[in-house]
């Protein structure tokens, strides 16, 4: 049997399970990616709370134990009210532990049954670099790899608080558990979906096994067709359509110690350039990217931390005031040569804004912005530098669920890969696609095995392709 006549019965499966164990099926949210918190400073036994600050992740979802769900992404860079105290609730279990972690099978019925959040990377975190600062977790039951945190909070002080560490990939978890105190409380307080057309259901949470391991939480819409705005993008350094020297200014002397114009030059080709013995800067008109680079940052072999790396991150970023758009972080990559690249995206309105693979291919990137740290220090900096808003004039539809874009993707993956039964299904996600065109559309993103296909969420529209190796 195929599988998108396998996925129709589970999906009917789904629903019919949903209406009987909440009477309504539609998820509470807005749209999603997911999110990650984590400790810069270690935590000492007086403290109440964690030190440190927000680590970024894809996406969040906030659940009240009724089988629906709302999924964020942050709002901001390296900083979101929902994720703070989520960090609290961690640090406050992790710190106060007294039980031993329990290691184990994840069972995402019993995981998200009570109130919860639940943070996700869009790739995998190593344990030991996450935790290193709680020094005081003397156990080796850890897992190598995670990229999902669920926190259950004490809804009264006292009560026990957890804390599951996942690894989608194997099904393995750790759970941690913890007195609750303050910080559960103020969290378990704040968890509360809304209410929203569109909602969010669980694979994981209504069958036994998930339908799929990357993406969890699958948007659907009590009814359709479902309207929404598209986008439209504004070039950071254009003004009425050509490239700014003054804009690009007020931007590149927030990179520079003493910022001077008369280090500003432009070559041949259109590229603007601004330098001093340290670094250099450049805005490539042709493909709108931005470039910083640092030589002073090049040598030496101190290695950055995760979460520091983060932090520097973060910090750094404030200096690009023409980033207007929210972003996330979508990957992280260690090189051989002891670089570490943090990888972000933009989401718009908590969907996440996707490059084609021809946009992608122009700009020289897999992602919208590269942050590159050495010794400590950001040596490289890349930004497609485009901000994002709805056009809120035009509206646009949905009208393919998630299982009818599965099924799509099913059969073009039989008959432009191979004809046979599909059994890795990565992911499916919603978001906006942006391409060359400057189409920018809400599209269905489904990876079957090392394929990405792209298919539109207008039944009237035609399926838009295939990218490779994502």
């Amino acid at each position: 049997m195929k599988l998108y006549k396998i996925t129709n019965f589970v999906i009917v499966f789904l629903v019919i399970t949903a209406i009987y164990q909440t009477g309504e099926l539609w998820l509470q949210g807005t749209s999603g990616h997911n999110f990650f918190y984590s400790l810069v400073e270690s935590f000492s036994a007086e403290k109440q709370e964690a030190d440190g600050d927000v680590l970024l992740a894809t996406r969040y979802a906030v659940g009240e134990g009724e089988g629906t769900f709302s999924v964020y992404y942050p709002d901001e860079v390296g900083n979101s009210s929902m994720l703070e105290a989520a960090n609290r609730t961690l640090g406050e279990i992790l710190s106060k532990n007294q039980a031993i972690p329990q290691k184990g099978v994840a069972d995402w019925k019993e995981i998200l049954a009570s109130r919860c959040i639940v943070m996700q990377y869009d790739f995998m975190i190593a344990s030991e670099e996450y935790l290193e600062n709680y020094k005081e977790l003397k156990t080796n039951e850890k897992l190598e790899r995670f990229d999902y945190i669920t926190i259950i909070p004490a809804a009264r002080s006292g009560e026990e608080s957890q804390a599951y560490f996942v690894n989608s990939d194997t099904n393995e978890c750790v759970l941690f558990s913890g007195e609750g105190g303050g910080a559960s409380v103020a969290l378990y307080d704040s968890l509360q979906t809304e209410n929203s057309e569109m909602r969010y259901i669980s694979t994981g949470q209504r069958t036994s096994a998930a339908v799929l391991w990357r993406n969890m939480f699958l948007p659907q819409w009590a009814r359709l067709p479902y309207d929404y705005a598209p986008l439209e993008r504004d070039f950071a350094f254009e003004k009425e359509g050509e490239a700014s020297r003054t804009a690009l200014e007020n931007t590149v002397k927030n990179f520079f110690h003493n910022f001077s114009v008369d280090w500003s030059s432009k070559d041949a080709d259109g590229t603007f350039v601004f330098s001093d013995s340290e670094t250099v800067v450049r805005y490539h008109p042709d493909t709108k990217v931005l470039e910083y680079y640092n030589y002073e940052n090049y040598t030496g072999e101190e290695r950055t931390g995760l979460l520091e790396g983060y932090q520097i991150c973060t910090n750094f970023l404030q200096n690009d005031n023409s980033l207007k758009t929210d972003i996330y972080l979508a990957d992280i990559e260690r090189t051989i040569n002891n670089e570490v690249v943090y990888y972000f995206d933009y989401a718009v309105d908590d969907l996440p804004v996707n490059l084609s693979q021809a946009l992608r291919d122009r700009i020289g990137s897999p992602h919208a912005i590269e942050v590159t740290l050495r010794n400590q220090a950001v040596k490289e900096y890349r930004r497609y530098a485009v901000n994002f808003t709805q056009k809120t004039e035009e509206r646009e539809q949905i009208n393919v669920q998630f299982i009818d874009a599965l099924d799509d993707a099913n059969k073009m993956y039989q008959s432009i890969v191979e004809d046979k039964d599909i059994t890795d299904v990565k992911n499916v996600s919603l978001g906006y696609h942006v391409d060359l065109t400057g189409s920018m559309r809400l599209k269905w993103m489904v990876t079957l095995y090392d394929y990405t296909f792209v298919v539109d969420t207008d039944q009237e529209k035609e399926l838009t392709g295939m990218t490779t190796g994502e």
